[in-house]
């Protein structure tokens, strides 16, 4: 408890920190799973892109949106910094921002879709 409950001087009943914890981790476990049983609006896996036809693989990111992301790892040079990202274990896309991972990672296919306006800037 913290010194302010301990003495009894804030005029509420002393919480235990111990069941803070125990329903806050109800409560995430929960939220968690409820994440995880919401189904790929887009189908599992590989697919193909509606505006050029090219084959790629829509993933989960972080935030919980979904980014179709270019099958096949590329050279990070190859890649430019905030477009970097990777697939964790779990099939989650991390993007890694400016973060120069040692070897090769990942890119969104709207990064390189011909289809794409020609007002956006070209990846190489």
């Amino acid at each position: 408890m913290c010194a302010g409950c301990e003495q009894g001087g804030g005029g509420r009943e002393p919480v235990l920190l111990a069941e803070v914890l125990a329903s806050t981790a109800i409560e995430l476990g929960s939220a968690a799973r409820q994440l995880r049983a919401v189904p790929d609006p887009r189908g599992s896996g590989g697919t193909s892109c509606k505006r050029c036809g090219a084959s790629a693989e829509w993933h989960r990111t972080v935030r919980g949106k979904w980014i179709l992301i270019e099958p096949g790892e590329r050279a990070v040079g190859s890649v430019p910094a905030g477009k970097r990202w990777r697939i964790a274990g779990d099939g989650t896309a991390v993007n890694l921002g400016s973060a120069i991972p040692a070897d090769t990672c990942r890119i969104s296919h709207f990064d390189l879709c011909p289809a794409r306006s020609t007002s956006s800037a070209a990846v190489a």
